[in-house]
């Protein structure tokens, strides 16, 4: 286990396909991971069922999740295209915009949340696996610390129809 928290390496090979996150996230996913507490070892496994839509320049990304332990939270990501290759975005929880950009084929996202009264260090590497779902690895810190590490695999279940 690493001490410090980091980017995350690519989850997915380096000869995949590009992530194109407003393609991909438009329409209905579904999301089935876990977090995992670096210090203690625990995990809490969650579902997240996501509505996404984008309007050519904005991807709004509804999520609610649903925790094991019968938790539930509904959060709303706003990211916006501000180049090629690059996005800034917000969330209901976010303690200024996180930063997006693409890195080889899998899209990097940075940005800190308050959780619990803590404002902590979210790094993302999401990448478009060979069996057409989406792998997320997450690496969670605080004060440069390493505090958990998230885990999540995400499946299209369509697109709206026009």
């Amino acid at each position: 286990m690493t001490l410090f928290a980091a980017p995350p390496p690519p989850p997915v090979p380096a000869d995949a396909p590009p992530l194109v996150l407003e393609t991909f996230f438009q329409g209905r996913t579904i999301g089935r991971g876990h977090f995992t507490n670096a210090w203690t070892g625990a995990r809490r496994a969650f579902e997240v069922t996501m509505e996404g839509s984008w309007d050519g320049r904005t991807l709004t990304l509804v999520e609610e999740f649903a925790f094991v332990d019968g938790e539930r939270d509904r959060k709303t990501w706003r990211l916006r295209r501000t180049g090629e290759g690059s996005f800034v975005g917000t969330r209901d929880d976010m303690v200024g915009e996180a930063r997006g950009w693409m890195d080889g084929n899998i899209v990097r996202l940075e940005y800190k949340l308050r959780i619990g009264g803590w404002t902590v260090t979210f790094f993302d590497a999401l990448g478009l696996a060979a069996d057409g779902t989406v792998r997320n690895d997450t690496e969670v810190g605080k004060w440069g610390m390493k505090i958990g590490r998230l885990h999540m695999t995400v499946r299209s279940l369509g697109r709206p129809t026009d």
